[in-house]
């Protein structure tokens, strides 16, 4: 399947192949990725142990034409997948290491997936309050990247952090005092990454990234306002045409359509939780008009808001029956 913009627009592919990997950094991949199946077959609450901190592993295709990317970083243990924000595409795999910078709408595929090839991550939430306590420390600024999304190698440090966590939730009595220090080296290890150029231009003080990003965070927690453009324009400070720039350099989306992303990925998860019907979703998101819902609803995901609900429950229905951890 090829995923598709809003407006069916052509791709600006960007494909990223991160450096081989060394022979220590392997090993510890793999013991990764053992540790992630064990969890699975145990069914580990890793949600309630460490909230933070999250893995998954699918063994059936998948595809998302909607979803929200949170503030966080992930690594690719296997697998491959093929994401689009915007009008740009990124395909990566295999030893990857993926940085979200901001809430951004996303469109994902994962390629290649069967239970012999499975895909499999792991990520940790990153926090805005500590990324700028620690950024605040440093002295010398990065180059600064506009970029809500980047691919990386990650560092040996980085996959032994991310091992030790996984251990942790064998050790639930451990967590609290050891958990943190993990958790605030990752952040350490993102920022000082040659991806944390983002990172430093969002989240260091007094900065123009900074200014954007507060505007982003804003519209993502209150997508359901009735926001105009010089709304958003003055919560960042800057001209509407700046803001409008420097908000589709980061977002790769103009600020109303990331908005109404959000609104639209709000929506089918409202269906597919069953907390209402068509019209009923549609004005919980900050429509007006459910006629003018639906028509965005299937522009986006192909299917009227009710049939999509019903699909995406068959499949995940499907996919649960069908996963097996081997």
């Amino acid at each position: 399947m090829t995923l598709k913009n809003m407006d069916n627009e052509p791709k600006t592919l960007s494909s990223i192949t991160p450096a081989d990997e060394d022979t220590a950094q392997t090993a510890l991949r793999k013991r990764l990725i053992a540790t992630v199946k064990n969890h699975i077959c145990k069914k580990t609450p890793v949600a309630k142990l460490i909230p933070d901190l999250n893995i998954h592993y699918v063994a059936s295709p998948k595809t998302e034409l909607n979803c929200r990317y949170n503030i966080s970083l992930g690594i690719i243990l296997s697998g491959k997948k093929h994401l689009v924000i915007g009008d740009r595409s990124y395909f990566y795999g295999t030893g990857s290491m993926i940085l979200t910078s901001v809430e951004v709408p996303t469109s994902f595929e994962l390629l290649d997936v069967s239970p012999a090839t499975p895909f499999i991550c792991v990520s940790l939430k990153l926090h805005p309050e500590l990324l700028t306590q620690m950024l605040a420390k440093q002295s010398g600024k990065m180059q600064y990247k506009p970029d809500c999304f980047e691919v990386d190698r990650p560092v040996f440090e980085m996959l032994d952090d991310f091992e030790r966590l996984l251990r942790l939730l064998d050790h639930p009595d451990q967590i609290e005092e050891r958990a943190p220090l993990l958790i605030r080296d990752i952040h350490y290890l993102a920022i000082n990454s040659s991806a944390g150029r983002n990172l430093h231009g969002l989240y260091t003080a007094n900065t123009r990234g900074q200014s954007i990003r507060r505007a982003i965070s804003y519209v993502a927690k209150n997508f359901r306002e009735d926001l105009s453009i010089e709304q958003m324009a003055t919560i960042a400070g800057m001209a509407v045409t700046t803001f409008h720039r420097h908000f589709k350099e980061i977002t790769k989306l103009s600020p109303l359509q990331y908005q109404k992303r959000i609104r639209l990925y709000e929506a089918q998860q409202f269906l597919l939780r069953g907390d209402g019907d068509v019209n009923t979703a549609a004005y919980s998101v900050g429509y007006q008009s459910p006629q003018q819902f639906s028509r965005d609803y299937k522009k986006l995901f192909g299917m009227p808001p009710g049939h999509s609900a019903k699909e995406v429950r068959k499949s995940l229905a499907e996919m649960l029956a069908n996963q097996k951890v081997s």
